[in-house]
């Protein structure tokens, strides 16, 4: 039985150890693909963050500016802040030796002021395989040293638009792959660990029984049998009155004899046992094991789970099998001791758990005796204070004591315990190293069988992570993380209390809303770190010009609230004038630029007529946009009849009526048709919306996108078109057959959407239309005005056989410088140009200017507002591949391009 046992724990050891070097070489593996992954992915990101044509024929150095070259490295920086990637770069060679054209830079190298230009700086010290890129054109991983570290590194090929062939890369410093790797190895050892802890405490409890078994059985078998020679009458009478059974056998394993204990172990009386065969009866194959060792003259042994085949009772039994020989030396039978350890067993099983659970308890735990002197700490207790048990160990509590808890709490403590009840409540404790740190306790008195106090046993969880990490959720709930500043969840709880104030008390309070003027210039041309910073330069000026008790807050983006209480009107407003004036003096400055900054803000009083708090947030806004439609960088105080807050009342009750709309689904879709001028071509449609309003009238875009834009909530409606969009294509695929493709319209608000890009591709790839049968619109004052954004979007779906076309082209002042940066494939000639082509020349030579472009650059072109058949004709003549407008058709229920009229 002991060989098979160890040889279970050899088998079991091997297997642990092979299935960790199996697991820890595919995680190892599985590492380095991530981090491989993750290179790629950062060195393609190179040339998107980069302009499009810093990558030339006939580079050289100082023909970039330095400040583009400093705002290319903060760029790539940014990108690489959040990875595990330390620089992304680009490279060109030329004259066989290789030069940077850009590099990211890490914080410590911004932070320490080192010199920030990378473009052509020569690579002295370049790996040889570098250059070897080049000529395979294929990607490339190396690992590499030089003069900034150690690295693994990719290399990926890459061609600029006049064919300059350069090198995007990325680098992942060595040691920090190394490290991943060891945590992964301390991951699989630990877990090693586990495995082997576990069977240590098997392996020991299985020795120390095993030999100690042997021992005293050997001990009292010879005892036993000197007894047995020495006085039989007396060994019939031990035999009869022992603790365990003991039974008598023949050679044969047949029973002649047993004790009253075994009639009582086995559950069945002397007269069946008597005479009873174990080989022909027993089905136990290790009980018939360790009885066939004692017939072979060997000590036979067994313990475990027993149910006796006679008296049918289920135990934890121990047996010894004793061989006896006769005078000759042949073994004659023998004696066998039975002892019911089921009580035994269970007992110690359970103490063995409970000494576990406290041993390997997650919290402290603390033993003392009736005077509070300490007799028991367990391993948690060191790792928490410091302590190990010997120096703890018959010294008092207070050794703890911080002098940070109260003394009543001590009063409190003692009084409850020695009352018999259990204390809880929180500590501030000091550790050996003098850390102080927040302890949650739980203390219970033990008492013995009178119901007398003998100990008492305290658990105790170090919290003080948890009140940090509470403490800092509770700041961050109720502040804006940038500024500090309250956040807008919490200045609505402040401004209801003014409110409830001011109605109750007819007290008088001023709220305030102020807009930053021009902010996206800030974040478009110098990014979102200078915008960030811009803010808190800002919330740091207003906040030192209001008084202390006024409340400031930023409720987001560009815009910050201020809430005079107990101040006038004309108090008010003069503080912010105050406001105006230093910010008109303020230039923020950022790198090598400096800028102005100015406000809008809006004013309205809280009094005894304030509503509710809801009601303050609305006029303040109304006043506050009323003051940036008038000019901006002024003040407005709101008035229920000031037309232009009338005006902006009404962009407000149309976001509502959107918002409603969303929510109750009341949009729908038209189309209209744009027609192919020059070939037998299918058609296309383009979509466009409707609103439903409550009394089922269909209210056009023109009524409610203007709102939307101002309101934000124009990429939640385009999301609506395209969802809606894309399922009714996938729904009616088989009416499609006839249709070449569908137009969908984006907001300019959309293009920097990166929430809404991802929803655009998962669409596409997760349905069912084909990508060349979807197009999308964006004007051409969205895309100048968000052309970095534009370029990515554009990019992104048409690398998934989407097109684009650009609508309204020709109505902005630079629109074919433009073009040549805007990769779409066709362009909507704007319908003012279009409209009057028959008696404006300038109008026509505009058109056949637009056309005649577009076709250079290899896109159709669109005319809009085709109001006649006349018109129609003059674009045939002029080369315009397509037209839409009135003459060709009017906007109708989407389903009407597929079948009869149906209900919108």
């Amino acid at each position: 039985m002991t060989s098979r046992v160890y040889l279970a724990v050899l088998v079991y050891v091997a297997w642990v150890v092979a299935y960790l070097g199996y697991d820890y070489g595919k995680e190892r593996d599985l590492l380095y693909q991530k981090i491989d992954n993750s290179l790629v992915t950062s060195a393609l990101a190179v040339p998107l963050i980069l302009p499009d044509n810093i990558h030339r024929q006939e580079m050289r150095k100082g023909d970039l500016p330095s400040d583009i070259d400093i705002a290319n490295t903060y760029k790539l920086s940014d990108y690489v802040r959040n990875t595990d990637v330390i620089y992304i770069y680009s490279l060109i060679r030329q004259d066989s030796k290789l030069y940077f054209t850009s590099s990211s830079a890490t914080d410590e190298e911004i932070s320490a002021g080192e010199d920030l230009y990378n473009y052509f700086d020569p690579y002295t010290d370049a790996n040889p395989a570098i250059t070897d890129v080049f000529a395979t054109k294929e990607k490339k991983f190396l690992e590499i040293s030089d003069q900034w570290g150690k690295f693994r590194s990719v290399f990926i090929p890459q061609t600029s638009a006049d064919g300059t062939p350069y090198i995007a890369a990325a680098d992942i410093e060595i040691s920090h792959i190394e490290q991943m790797v060891r945590n992964q190895l301390l991951n699989e050892l630990g877990l090693a660990t586990v495995f082997m802890l576990f069977l240590i405490p098997v392996m020991m409890t299985f020795s120390s029984a095993q030999r100690r078994w042997a021992r005293d059985l050997e001990t009292r078998v010879g005892e036993r049998t000197q007894e047995l020679h020495a006085n039989e009458k007396r060994l019939s009478s031990i035999l009869e009155h022992s603790p365990v059974g003991i039974f008598h056998y023949d050679k044969y394993s047949a029973l002649t004899m047993v004790n009253h204990r075994m009639v009582e172990i086995i559950g069945a009386p002397e007269q069946v046992l008597v005479g009873f065969n174990m080989l022909d009866n027993l089905v136990n194959a290790d009980l018939l094991q360790a009885l066939n060792d004692s017939l072979t003259g060997e000590l036979g042994y067994f313990e475990g789970p027993y149910t006796s085949v006679t008296g049918k009772r289920d135990m934890y039994l121990i047996a010894e099998f004793v061989p006896l020989k006769d005078s000759n030396g042949e073994i004659n039978g023998g004696v066998a001791v039975f002892n019911d350890a089921t009580e035994q067993v269970n007992a110690n099983n359970s103490l063995k758990k409970l000494s576990m659970a406290v041993e390997q308890s997650p919290n402290v735990v603390v033993i003392t005796d009736v005077d509070g002197n300490i007799e028991y700490v367990n391993t948690k207790f060191t790792i928490t204070t410091g302590y190990i048990a010997d120096e703890v160990l018959g010294q008092n509590p207070r050794l703890f004591n911080s002098g940070e808890t109260a003394p009543e709490v001590y009063k409190d403590l003692w009084q409850t315990l020695l009352s018999g009840q259990e204390w809880r409540g929180v500590l501030h404790n000091k550790k050996k190293s003098g850390e102080l740190y927040w302890a949650e306790e739980v203390i219970s008195p033990i008492t013995n069988a009178q119901g007398e106090i003998t100990h008492f046993i305290a658990q105790q969880e170090d919290i003080t992570e948890v009140r940090r990490i509470s403490d800092e959720i509770s700041f961050q709930m109720t502040h804006d993380a940038l500024t500090g500043l309250l956040n807008r969840r919490q200045f609505e709880k402040e401004l209801v209390r003014i409110v409830d104030h001011a109605r109750k008390h007819q007290s008088h309070h001023v709220l305030c809303f102020i807009d930053i003027d021009q902010f996206k210039i800030i974040n478009d041309t110098c990014g979102h770190m200078a915008g960030d910073e811009m803010l808190r330069q800002v919330s740091n000026l207003v906040r030192d010009k209001i008084r202390s008790r006024d409340i400031l807050a930023r409720p987001g983006g560009d815009e910050f609230l201020i809430l005079f209480e107990n101040s006038s009107l004309a108090q008010a407003e003069r503080a912010i004038q105050v406001v105006i004036h230093h910010l008109n003096q303020f230039r923020f400055q950022w790198q090598e630029r400096n800028f102005p900054v100015e406000i809008s803000a809006g004013l309205t009083v809280i009094d005894r007529d304030t509503s509710t708090a809801t009601e303050a947030m609305k006029e303040v806004d109304t006043a506050c946009y009323t003051a940036k439609d008038a000019g901006r960088n002024r003040i407005h105080i709101y008035s229920e009849d000031d037309e232009l807050q009338l005006t902006h009342k009404g962009y407000i009750q149309w976001a509502n009526e959107i918002h409603a709309a969303l929510d109750e689904d009341r949009f729908c879709l038209f189309a209209q048709q744009i027609k192919p001028l020059q070939a037998d071509q299918k058609p296309s449609y383009e979509v466009l919306i409707r609103l439903t309003d409550n009394q089922n009238n269909l209210i056009p875009p023109g009524a409610f996108l203007p709102a939307a834009e101002r309101y934000n909530l124009a990429s939640q409606i385009d999301r609506w078109v395209i969802s809606h969009t894309l399922q009714w294509m996938a729904d009616n695929l088989g009416g499609l057959d006839h249709i070449d493709s569908i137009s969908i319209n984006l907001s300019g608000q959309s293009l920097g959407d990166e929430a809404l890009l991802g929803f655009i591709i998962r669409s596409i790839e997760h349905g069912q239309v084909p990508t060349a049968m979807i197009k999308f619109e964006i004007t051409e004052t969205a895309a100048i005005a968000n052309l970095k954004d534009a370029q990515i979007f554009i990019r992104m779906l048409q690398n998934l056989g989407c097109q684009f076309a650009l609508d309204d082209f020709g109505s902005g002042l630079s629109s074919f410088a433009y073009l040549k940066n805007l990769p779409v494939d066709l362009l909507k000639i704007d319908g003012m140009f279009v409209r009057d082509i028959l008696t404006d020349p300038i109008d026509e030579a505009m058109v056949r200017s637009i056309n005649e472009i577009g076709h250079i650059m290899k896109m159709k072109t669109i005319a809009e507002f085709v109001e006649t058949e006349e018109i129609q004709q003059r674009l045939i003549e002029l080369g315009v591949d397509y037209a839409q407008g009135y003459a060709i058709s009017h906007p109708e229920p989407i389903d009407n391009i597929l079948q009869p009229v149906k209900a919108c």
